[in-house]
């Protein structure tokens, strides 16, 4: 297997046909943030700062991306209609390619890398029902206000991660977390959260 070193010996490797497609790809991505460094990573396209930022690679009948299990779950609605498993989305090479949606994905990834809040990029969600024991236990915490200082992709993060738990131990263990994250106001289910004026 010949062993690339560029992205562009990667795509002039490629069929002739799927090859503006990849450049394309290419393109959206670099378009999304003039700081992303170019490299090869695991013989994928790889664009980085600071942290491997997305992937994307050539297969058969599509070229998927890889921009890590998060995005995969907070751009969900917008990824109906697309194969998508964590960490990864397939896109068919007979349809147009998606340059906003991945341009979106690139912009969440560089904000959350540089610590800040991604509250503008973030696509809109079905917002989750708060349990009435989660809310009982806010106001009994006096944290009601901080949750609701969140921006909204959080709190529907942080209710979804809760009672997903399989295990009261586990649903426990979240929620306490949540709880301390809240207090402190400076963490976000494990990454540093700095809020926006």
């Amino acid at each position: 297997m010949k062993k690339f070193e560029t992205i562009d010996e990667y795509i002039a490797a490629q069929e002739r046909k799927i090859q503006p497609i990849l450049n394309e790809v290419r393109d959206a991505i670099v378009e999304a943030d003039e700081e992303l460094n170019e490299r090869m990573s695991w013989q994928m396209p790889t664009f980085w700062h600071k942290e491997n930022v997305i992937h994307f690679c050539a297969f058969k009948d599509h070229y998927s991306i890889f921009p890590g299990g998060d995005a995969v779950e907070v751009f969900s609605e917008r990824l109906k209609g697309f194969r998508a498993s964590k960490g990864t989305i397939q896109f068919p090479y007979d349809k147009p390619v998606e340059r906003e949606l991945i341009g979106d994905i690139v912009r969440w990834r560089m904000q959350l890398i540089r610590g800040g809040t991604v509250r503008e990029q973030t696509p809109a969600r079905k917002r989750e029902t708060m349990p009435e024991e989660l809310k009982r236990i806010l106001n009994k915490e006096g944290l009601m206000q901080a949750y609701e200082s969140r921006p909204p992709y959080q709190q529907n993060d942080y209710i979804r991660w809760i009672v997903s738990a399989k295990r009261e131990q586990t649903r426990q263990k979240r929620q306490q977390q949540m709880l301390q994250e809240l207090r402190e106001g400076t963490l976000y289910m494990g990454r540093v959260y700095r809020k926006t004026k």
